[in-house]
């Protein structure tokens, strides 16, 4: 999402919006706008909270699933998340709530951390789930382990209520875990038909804005939620045709699985849940995960997720990248996919820059091991803006062909890949085309490597050519499936 540091002011005016929104759908994005709301807003979510503790605590040791357990402990860590990101929205603004909002997250966060991190109780509850599935040797999804290996590995607000034979346990069960395949992803497959092309591929590459709760709503002014726009994007999709597709902004476990019912019939191999933030007993693991998809009709190998090192606000950012295989058998190309760090807050800039960097260097080990006549193709939203001077600007044109805008025109309503318009119309007491600024931005990319630092251009040529797919107008705000266009490109690998 584009996000601008301006519009995150306007926001604030949401707490009088009840009196300017009227349609069902608008009217979830309000924010309380009293100490009484306030009080009611954070209650609700503790309310919640507690009888999902409750709910855990009373599961039968015998009747501890993964599906039993952990779904409903990760679920539970939403509703605070959301509550937690609306008021903190609300201490950056100069509302005369400034003060109740900061004292009412003050007040859940305590509550969660008491309540939920350092409950010993409930991570014996939790623990007993992983004892069971190590003394039964129960199967599970390599993303399965994974979660339960998260949930070992943040235990540190709860030490001090173990005993020394439980901290050995937690030890002896990360290794039993760690010996078998884990991976921060799910894998699907359907039976669709497998497409091996031997030379050119297509990919198309969008930000969903597939985001829980209101903040469709709150960031991208799209007024419905993800649930209601599934079927809209999957006829988008289908009209691309695209080889490969890779998604940003989806955000939840729910949405990956529905997206993969809506193309399973076209599409074969899924990756969703990318990088996910598992839940445990540690500040650390609060926040949102990466948001990465990806379908393809062409066969993958080597895929891997990686985090980055360095991020500015609680989303688990990271880098996927795989190889497809040709017919042949041979590879065709190396795929990236990412989401750099959104916002304009003072030094994003240079973590963009620092994460794209990281992007790079995994870029060039691969072109030393896989050789340099393969294609290296890097696709997302870098929330890098077209003709700005950030110094992800300079890797672009460093390093890579850009697909799309060849010409160097300027950012305009008829190229640009996202737009602030939906959210200003949201805010807008006129709401005419003319009057509401519209921030027209390129923050989308379809990158082809050409050269490497320090080194000679890569050996192989290949032409790119990217064109954007609708995904929203600027006449019917309220139909938006995204607050972005996707880019198809289509690429043409020529090795020399």
């Amino acid at each position: 999402m584009s996000m601008r540091r301006f519009f995150l002011q306007l926001l604030f005016s949401l707490a009088a919006l009840p009196s300017l929104l009227s349609s069902s759908t608008q009217t979830q994005a309000s924010v309380p706008s009293s100490a009484e709301a306030m009080e009611e807003y954070v209650e609700e979510a503790k309310q919640n909270i507690l009888q999902t503790v409750d709910e855990l605590l009373a599961i039968p040791h015998e009747e501890k699933t993964f599906q039993t357990v952990m779904k409903p402990w990760d679920r539970l860590g939403n509703d605070p998340i959301e509550k937690f990101r609306t008021l903190t929205y609300l201490t950056d603004s100069d509302l005369p709530e400034k003060n109740d909002a900061l004292e009412a997250m003050d007040g859940l966060k305590s509550f969660v951390v008491e309540t939920l991190f350092q409950n010993g109780e409930l991570y014996r509850s939790l623990l007993g789930l992983v004892k069971r599935v190590s003394q039964q040797n129960i199967p599970l999804t390599p993303y399965e382990r994974y979660y339960l290996y998260c949930l070992l590995d943040g235990s540190e607000m709860v030490q001090e209520k173990l005993t020394r034979k439980e901290r050995e346990e937690i030890i002896q069960l990360k290794t039993y875990l760690a010996k078998h395949k884990i991976q921060p992803y799910i894998y699907l497959e359907s039976s669709a038909p497998i497409r091996a092309p031997e030379a050119k591929f297509s990919v198309l590459t969008l930000n969903t804005c597939f985001v829980p709760g209101k903040f469709p709503f709150l960031f991208g002014g799209v007024s419905l939620p993800w649930q209601k726009r599934v079927g809209k994007l999957k006829e988008k999709i289908l009209q691309a045709s695209a080889d490969v597709v890779c998604l940003q902004e989806v955000y939840t476990e729910e949405a990956s699985y529905a997206l993969y019912e809506a193309l399973k019939d076209t599409y074969r191999f899924f990756y969703g849940a990318i990088g996910p933030r598992p839940l445990n007993f540690s500040l650390r693991a609060f926040g949102l995960p990466s948001g990465l998809f990806v379908a393809s009709k062409v066969p993958i190998e080597n895929p891997q997720f990686t985090p980055f090192v360095k991020v500015g606000v609680p989303v688990n950012y990271g880098f996927f990248d795989f190889t497809l295989k040709s017919q042949s058998g041979r590879p065709l190309a190396h795929l990236y996919t990412t989401h750099l760090q959104a916002l304009d807050t003072e030094g994003f800039a240079e973590i963009r820059a620092e994460e794209f960097g990281e992007i790079l260097k995994k870029m060039q080990k691969d072109v030393e091991k896989e050789g340099s006549n393969l294609p290296f193709f890097l696709c997302g939203d870098l929330n890098i803006p077209y003709g700005s001077k950030e110094p992800g600007r300079q890797i672009i044109e460093a390093y890579f062909y850009d697909a799309y805008n060849k010409e160097g025109s300027v950012v305009c309503a008829s190229n640009r890949t996202c737009t602030d318009y939906f959210s200003n119309y949201l805010l807008s007491k006129t709401k005419t085309l003319k009057e509401i600024d519209p921030n027209f931005q390129i923050l989308d990319y379809t990158l082809v490597l050409r050269s490497l630092p320090g080194a000679q251009p890569l050996a192989y040529s290949c032409r790119a050519n990217a064109e954007l797919l609708l995904m929203n107008s600027l006449d019917e705000p309220d139909q938006a499936i995204s607050d972005h266009h996707g880019l198809l490109v289509k690429l043409y690998p020529a090795p020399q």
